[in-house]
């Protein structure tokens, strides 16, 4: 059979392979075809195309189990889609929206997606808070940025909770990122958190505070160039976040550094993360961190765990899935190498259940420093 030759010297490519496939659905060799793709995944890697058409094929005969295994370390929007319903159809509804939301910050109006986001949140809204749709709005500036020391320049960058602006220190010459508070009375404890946070561990792969005013609902932060890692994917300008280990690992330390003293980030993202001229990350936005143990405070849609979506109180490993959730948004925009496939394989242990998942920093580090072999 030409399926049993998937990964081996002179087998099928990927096209071939799926022709193979879908010639033998629905005949009496369908079973067996179904088992040498199963045999030819534990070999290696098999195209995703492939372990879909066979998770489908599987779920019509009934086997979920099988059909997750197959699935489990695909992230193309219709597996993920397909996760998502195999997982809520065996109970696992906190899985199911970690996964739909998981499309929602690739693509926001893809079918189905944002109905089964609404459904499933509901669900749980028992045990964690509803999270506000994303917004497509354009951006209103708020009067409260033209009442600082800043001359505003542009807009960066908007959020549930504030807006972010480059802006000029006329006084110093210089340039900083302004985040302005959309309601700076309602969120005056997160304000101080957040500058309070990031003047602790400045200087430790932490964003640099230059400035506060609580009453008015600002911080002015060191500006940094190129930007977010978000913002290189937007513009490609991926090039600058090869190679991985040359920002992963200074990332996971800064993580660490939290971690040690007993705090959790609870929003690591792409946007969250800025990359200097030398290639060294940043660490941002800390409105939402509180000491592990602590009830959510909310989150990014897309980056949150299953557990976080369960109402399970913050740990570290939560930020291990923020991180793994970056490196299956940048792995992709990277050509295909020895170190982009085993980052591509780093970022699925981060993110799968949190029992077998980095504990915290520190563990993904050891993993990390082990190299391949430890995944």
């Amino acid at each position: 059979m030409v399926l049993s030759q998937i990964g081996y010297p002179g087998g099928p490519d990927e096209a071939q392979a799926l022709a193979a496939l879908q010639a033998l659905a629905h005949t009496p060799h369908e079973a067996a075809a179904l088992a040498a793709v199963s045999a030819a995944q534990v070999r290696g890697p098999v195209p995703e195309s492939v372990r879909l058409a066979c998770a489908k094929l599987l779920v019509e005969r009934g086997d979920h189990s099988a059909a997750l295994l197959l699935l489990s370390t695909s992230s193309s929007i219709p597996a993920l889609m397909l996760r998502a319903d195999l997982e809520y159809a065996t109970g696992q509804a906190a899985r199911a929206l970690s996964l739909v939301e998981r499309v929602l910050a690739r693509d926001y109006d893809a079918p189905g997606a944002r109905e089964r986001q609404e459904r499933w949140s509901r669900e749980l809204s028992g045990a964690a808070p509803r999270l506000a749709p994303i917004s497509r709005d354009a951006t209103i500036a708020v009067p409260t940025a033209h009442q600082t020391a800043f001359r505003i320049e542009r807009e960066v960058a908007r959020g549930g909770a504030g807006t972010v602006y480059l802006a000029h220190d006329e006084q110093l010459a210089r340039p900083v990122a302004l985040k302005v508070y959309h309601r700076p009375r309602e969120d005056a404890a997160q304000i101080r958190r957040e500058a309070a946070t990031a003047a602790r561990f400045a200087g430790r792969g932490v964003v640099r505070v230059y400035d506060a005013d609580f009453d008015q609902g600002w911080i002015a932060f060191e500006w940094i160039e190129p930007g977010s890692i978000r913002e290189l994917i937007q513009h490609a300008r991926v090039d600058l976040l090869a190679p991985l280990s040359s920002w992963v690992r200074s990332l996971a330390e800064s993580l660490a550094i939290l971690h040690g003293e007993g705090l959790v980030h609870a929003d690591v993202k792409p946007a969250n993360v800025l990359i200097r001229n030398c290639g060294r990350p940043v660490l941002s936005d800390f409105g939402i961190a509180a000491p592990a143990g602590s009830p959510s405070l909310g989150g990014s849609t897309g980056f949150l765990s299953p557990e976080r979506l369960a109402g399970c109180p913050l740990a570290p490993s939560d930020d291990i899935y923020g991180l793994g959730r970056i490196l299956e948004d940048v792995v992709p925009h990277l050509p295909p190498n020895d170190e982009t496939r085993w980052f591509a394989k780093v970022a699925e242990h981060c993110m799968t259940s949190a029992g077998f998942r980095p504990a915290d920093a520190f563990a993904l580090l050891d993993l990390l420093a082990r190299g391949p072999q430890a995944t």
